[in-house]
Protein backbone atom coordinates (compact mmCIF):
# COMPACT_ATOMS: atom_id res chain seq x y z
CA UNK A 1 0.00 0.00 0.00
CA UNK A 2 1.41 3.36 -1.02
CA UNK A 3 2.04 5.81 1.81
CA UNK A 4 0.85 9.40 1.49
CA UNK A 5 2.84 10.56 4.49
CA UNK A 6 5.65 13.11 4.37
CA UNK A 7 8.69 12.14 2.38
CA UNK A 8 12.15 11.92 3.90
CA UNK A 9 14.98 14.24 2.92
CA UNK A 10 16.16 14.12 -0.67
CA UNK A 11 19.86 13.36 -0.19
CA UNK A 12 20.53 13.77 -3.90
CA UNK A 13 19.78 17.47 -3.45
CA UNK A 14 22.44 17.87 -0.73
CA UNK A 15 25.37 18.93 -2.99
CA UNK A 16 23.27 21.57 -4.77
CA UNK A 17 21.80 22.80 -1.50
CA UNK A 18 25.27 23.14 0.04
CA UNK A 19 26.31 25.30 -2.91
CA UNK A 20 23.19 27.43 -2.50
CA UNK A 21 23.77 27.83 1.23
CA UNK A 22 27.40 28.79 0.59
CA UNK A 23 26.11 31.54 -1.68
CA UNK A 24 23.74 32.64 1.08
CA UNK A 25 26.51 32.68 3.70
CA UNK A 26 28.89 34.60 1.44
CA UNK A 27 26.21 37.19 0.78
CA UNK A 28 25.48 37.54 4.50
CA UNK A 29 29.18 38.17 5.22
CA UNK A 30 29.33 40.85 2.52
CA UNK A 31 26.25 42.53 4.02
CA UNK A 32 27.84 42.51 7.47
CA UNK A 33 31.18 43.86 6.27
CA UNK A 34 29.59 46.58 4.12
CA UNK A 35 27.41 47.77 7.00
CA UNK A 36 30.00 47.47 9.81
CA UNK A 37 32.25 50.40 8.90
CA UNK A 38 31.81 53.71 7.12
CA UNK A 39 35.09 53.10 5.29
CA UNK A 40 34.39 50.11 3.08
CA UNK A 41 37.10 47.47 3.42
CA UNK A 42 38.15 47.88 7.05
CA UNK A 43 35.62 45.39 8.45
CA UNK A 44 36.74 42.39 6.31
CA UNK A 45 40.39 43.28 7.08
CA UNK A 46 39.65 43.25 10.81
CA UNK A 47 37.82 39.94 10.42
CA UNK A 48 40.84 38.46 8.64
CA UNK A 49 43.11 39.73 11.41
CA UNK A 50 40.86 38.21 14.09
CA UNK A 51 41.43 34.74 12.63
CA UNK A 52 45.13 35.30 11.95
CA UNK A 53 44.93 35.40 8.17
CA UNK A 54 45.44 39.09 7.40
CA UNK A 55 49.23 38.94 6.98
CA UNK A 56 49.16 35.79 4.81
CA UNK A 57 46.41 37.32 2.67
CA UNK A 58 48.33 40.57 2.25
CA UNK A 59 51.42 38.58 1.31
CA UNK A 60 49.44 36.54 -1.22
CA UNK A 61 47.85 39.59 -2.84
CA UNK A 62 50.97 41.76 -2.64
CA UNK A 63 49.26 44.68 -0.93
CA UNK A 64 50.59 46.64 2.04
CA UNK A 65 47.38 48.51 2.86
CA UNK A 66 44.91 46.83 5.19
CA UNK A 67 41.89 48.45 3.65
CA UNK A 68 42.79 47.39 0.11
CA UNK A 69 43.40 43.86 1.40
CA UNK A 70 39.98 43.91 3.06
CA UNK A 71 38.28 45.03 -0.14
CA UNK A 72 40.01 42.22 -2.02
CA UNK A 73 38.93 39.64 0.56
CA UNK A 74 35.32 40.84 0.55
CA UNK A 75 35.24 40.69 -3.23
CA UNK A 76 36.76 37.19 -3.24
CA UNK A 77 34.20 35.83 -0.78
CA UNK A 78 31.37 37.44 -2.73
CA UNK A 79 32.49 36.04 -6.08
CA UNK A 80 32.97 32.54 -4.59
CA UNK A 81 29.34 32.75 -3.50
CA UNK A 82 28.29 33.79 -7.00
CA UNK A 83 30.25 30.88 -8.48
CA UNK A 84 28.31 28.54 -6.19
CA UNK A 85 25.10 30.15 -7.42
CA UNK A 86 26.18 29.51 -11.00
CA UNK A 87 26.84 25.84 -10.27
CA UNK A 88 23.99 24.83 -7.96
CA UNK A 89 21.34 24.54 -10.69
CA UNK A 90 23.59 22.44 -12.93
CA UNK A 91 24.49 20.16 -10.00
CA UNK A 92 20.80 19.74 -9.09
CA UNK A 93 19.94 18.81 -12.68
CA UNK A 94 22.82 16.36 -12.96
CA UNK A 95 21.72 14.68 -9.69
CA UNK A 96 18.06 14.58 -10.73
CA UNK A 97 17.23 16.67 -7.67
CA UNK A 98 15.40 19.67 -9.12
CA UNK A 99 12.32 20.66 -7.15
CA UNK A 100 10.27 23.52 -5.71
CA UNK A 101 12.16 23.57 -2.41
CA UNK A 102 15.48 23.99 -4.19
CA UNK A 103 14.01 26.78 -6.32
CA UNK A 104 12.73 28.59 -3.23
CA UNK A 105 16.05 28.13 -1.41
CA UNK A 106 17.91 29.49 -4.42
CA UNK A 107 15.64 32.53 -4.58
CA UNK A 108 16.14 33.26 -0.87
CA UNK A 109 19.91 32.93 -1.19
CA UNK A 110 19.93 35.25 -4.20
CA UNK A 111 17.85 37.81 -2.32
CA UNK A 112 20.69 38.07 0.21
CA UNK A 113 23.75 37.70 -2.04
CA UNK A 114 22.38 39.50 -5.11
CA UNK A 115 19.87 41.83 -3.45
CA UNK A 116 20.90 42.91 0.04
CA UNK A 117 24.65 42.59 -0.52
CA UNK A 118 24.82 44.83 -3.62
CA UNK A 119 22.44 47.30 -1.94
CA UNK A 120 24.69 47.55 1.14
CA UNK A 121 27.88 47.72 -0.93
CA UNK A 122 26.26 50.28 -3.21
CA UNK A 123 25.28 52.52 -0.31
CA UNK A 124 28.76 52.22 1.22
CA UNK A 125 30.45 53.11 -2.09
CA UNK A 126 28.17 56.09 -2.71
CA UNK A 127 28.89 57.32 0.83
CA UNK A 128 32.61 56.94 0.13
CA UNK A 129 32.35 59.02 -3.04
CA UNK A 130 30.30 61.63 -1.21
CA UNK A 131 32.90 61.83 1.59
CA UNK A 132 35.69 62.14 -1.00
CA UNK A 133 33.91 65.13 -2.50
CA UNK A 134 33.67 63.68 -6.01
CA UNK A 135 29.88 63.44 -5.83
CA UNK A 136 27.95 66.75 -5.66
CA UNK A 137 26.31 67.52 -2.32
CA UNK A 138 22.99 67.94 -4.11
CA UNK A 139 23.14 64.22 -4.95
CA UNK A 140 22.81 63.19 -1.29
CA UNK A 141 19.84 61.01 -2.18
CA UNK A 142 22.15 58.78 -4.25
CA UNK A 143 23.62 57.34 -1.04
CA UNK A 144 20.34 55.57 -0.23
CA UNK A 145 19.10 54.91 -3.76
CA UNK A 146 20.95 51.54 -4.07
CA UNK A 147 18.23 50.18 -1.77
CA UNK A 148 16.16 49.99 -4.96
CA UNK A 149 18.37 47.05 -5.96
CA UNK A 150 17.08 44.80 -3.18
CA UNK A 151 13.49 45.80 -3.93
CA UNK A 152 13.91 44.95 -7.61
CA UNK A 153 15.66 41.68 -6.70
CA UNK A 154 12.76 40.69 -4.43
CA UNK A 155 10.28 41.43 -7.22
CA UNK A 156 12.02 39.38 -9.92
CA UNK A 157 12.98 36.51 -7.59
CA UNK A 158 9.36 36.18 -6.45
CA UNK A 159 8.40 35.97 -10.13
CA UNK A 160 11.12 33.38 -10.79
CA UNK A 161 10.04 31.26 -7.79
CA UNK A 162 6.39 31.38 -8.88
CA UNK A 163 7.24 30.17 -12.38
CA UNK A 164 9.61 27.47 -11.04
CA UNK A 165 7.07 26.10 -8.57
CA UNK A 166 4.08 26.22 -10.93
CA UNK A 167 6.03 24.79 -13.85
CA UNK A 168 4.79 27.57 -16.13
CA UNK A 169 6.79 28.60 -19.16
CA UNK A 170 7.79 32.24 -19.41
CA UNK A 171 6.33 33.41 -22.70
CA UNK A 172 8.70 36.38 -22.74
CA UNK A 173 11.83 34.28 -23.22
CA UNK A 174 11.94 32.74 -26.66
CA UNK A 175 15.58 31.69 -27.03
CA UNK A 176 16.69 33.95 -24.21
CA UNK A 177 17.41 32.74 -20.69
CA UNK A 178 16.01 35.66 -18.71
CA UNK A 179 13.13 38.13 -18.95
CA UNK A 180 14.68 41.09 -17.17
CA UNK A 181 18.23 41.48 -15.88
CA UNK A 182 18.94 38.48 -13.59
CA UNK A 183 19.44 39.23 -9.89
CA UNK A 184 23.01 37.80 -9.74
CA UNK A 185 24.05 40.45 -12.24
CA UNK A 186 23.52 43.05 -9.48
CA UNK A 187 26.22 41.29 -7.46
CA UNK A 188 28.46 41.16 -10.53
CA UNK A 189 27.87 44.86 -11.27
CA UNK A 190 28.56 46.22 -7.78
CA UNK A 191 31.35 43.70 -7.24
CA UNK A 192 32.82 44.91 -10.54
CA UNK A 193 32.71 48.50 -9.30
CA UNK A 194 34.57 47.42 -6.15
CA UNK A 195 37.15 45.75 -8.39
CA UNK A 196 37.48 48.88 -10.53
CA UNK A 197 37.87 50.96 -7.36
CA UNK A 198 40.52 48.53 -6.14
CA UNK A 199 42.46 49.10 -9.36
CA UNK A 200 42.36 52.80 -8.52
CA UNK A 201 43.75 52.01 -5.00
CA UNK A 202 40.42 53.05 -3.47
CA UNK A 203 41.01 56.76 -4.00
CA UNK A 204 41.28 57.50 -7.72
CA UNK A 205 38.82 57.37 -10.61
CA UNK A 206 36.39 60.05 -9.36
CA UNK A 207 34.17 59.34 -12.36
CA UNK A 208 33.21 55.95 -10.93
CA UNK A 209 30.34 57.50 -9.01
CA UNK A 210 28.52 57.96 -12.34
CA UNK A 211 28.64 54.20 -12.82
CA UNK A 212 27.37 53.82 -9.25
CA UNK A 213 24.46 56.13 -10.05
CA UNK A 214 23.66 53.98 -13.08
CA UNK A 215 23.72 50.87 -10.89
CA UNK A 216 21.37 52.50 -8.38
CA UNK A 217 18.78 53.67 -10.91
CA UNK A 218 18.82 51.94 -14.31
CA UNK A 219 19.87 48.55 -12.95
CA UNK A 220 16.82 48.07 -10.66
CA UNK A 221 14.52 49.14 -13.52
CA UNK A 222 16.13 46.55 -15.78
CA UNK A 223 15.81 43.86 -13.11
CA UNK A 224 12.08 44.49 -12.68
CA UNK A 225 11.49 44.68 -16.44
CA UNK A 226 10.93 41.90 -18.97
CA UNK A 227 13.75 42.97 -21.27
CA UNK A 228 15.22 39.86 -22.98
CA UNK A 229 18.61 38.86 -21.57
CA UNK A 230 20.85 36.24 -23.09
CA UNK A 231 22.35 33.84 -20.57
CA UNK A 232 24.37 30.66 -20.81
CA UNK A 233 21.79 27.89 -20.46
CA UNK A 234 20.80 27.02 -24.02
CA UNK A 235 24.15 25.91 -25.46
CA UNK A 236 24.03 23.73 -28.58
CA UNK A 237 20.52 24.62 -29.71
CA UNK A 238 21.59 27.02 -32.45
CA UNK A 239 25.11 27.78 -33.63
CA UNK A 240 24.46 31.52 -34.14
CA UNK A 241 23.50 32.02 -30.48
CA UNK A 242 26.48 29.98 -29.27
CA UNK A 243 28.82 32.16 -31.34
CA UNK A 244 27.13 35.29 -29.96
CA UNK A 245 27.63 34.12 -26.37
CA UNK A 246 31.29 33.26 -26.93
CA UNK A 247 31.95 36.55 -28.76
CA UNK A 248 30.47 38.56 -25.89
CA UNK A 249 32.45 36.60 -23.27
CA UNK A 250 35.73 37.12 -25.12
CA UNK A 251 35.02 40.81 -25.70
CA UNK A 252 33.91 41.51 -22.13
CA UNK A 253 36.85 39.67 -20.58
CA UNK A 254 39.35 41.38 -22.88
CA UNK A 255 37.85 44.79 -22.13
CA UNK A 256 37.83 44.14 -18.39
CA UNK A 257 41.40 42.82 -18.20
CA UNK A 258 43.13 45.20 -20.59
CA UNK A 259 40.98 48.30 -20.33
CA UNK A 260 41.67 49.20 -16.71
CA UNK A 261 38.84 50.53 -14.49
CA UNK A 262 37.03 52.04 -17.48
CA UNK A 263 37.24 48.72 -19.29
CA UNK A 264 35.69 46.95 -16.29
CA UNK A 265 32.77 49.39 -16.28
CA UNK A 266 32.25 49.09 -20.05
CA UNK A 267 32.28 45.29 -19.79
CA UNK A 268 29.66 45.44 -17.04
CA UNK A 269 27.41 47.80 -18.98
CA UNK A 270 27.67 45.68 -22.13
CA UNK A 271 25.79 42.69 -20.66
CA UNK A 272 22.29 44.18 -20.22
CA UNK A 273 22.62 45.78 -23.68
CA UNK A 274 23.72 42.55 -25.32
CA UNK A 275 20.39 40.70 -25.11
CA UNK A 276 18.20 43.44 -26.61
CA UNK A 277 20.84 44.10 -29.29
CA UNK A 278 20.94 40.46 -30.40
CA UNK A 279 17.15 40.45 -30.54
CA UNK A 280 17.25 43.34 -33.01
CA UNK A 281 19.73 41.56 -35.25
CA UNK A 282 18.25 38.08 -34.88
CA UNK A 283 14.42 37.84 -34.64
CA UNK A 284 13.17 35.14 -32.31
CA UNK A 285 11.25 31.99 -33.05
CA UNK A 286 9.55 29.95 -30.36
CA UNK A 287 11.32 26.77 -29.31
Amino acid sequence: MKSNGPKGPNWRALPANLLTLTNLGAGALVCWWAASEFDLGWAPAEWLESIGLLDPWMGLTGTTERRIAGLGWMLTVWMVGQLCDLLDGAVARSMGAEGPQGAMLDAMADLVSAGLAPAFVGMALMMEWQAMGVMPESMWWATIWPLAVVMAAAWRLARFARLAISGEEDGQLGRFDFAGIPAPYAALFWGGLVWAWLRCDGVGCPWLWYAGLLGATALPVGMASTWPQLGFKHWGQERWWDIARIAWLIGAMTCGVLGGPLGVVLALISYPLFGPATRLFRPLHSH
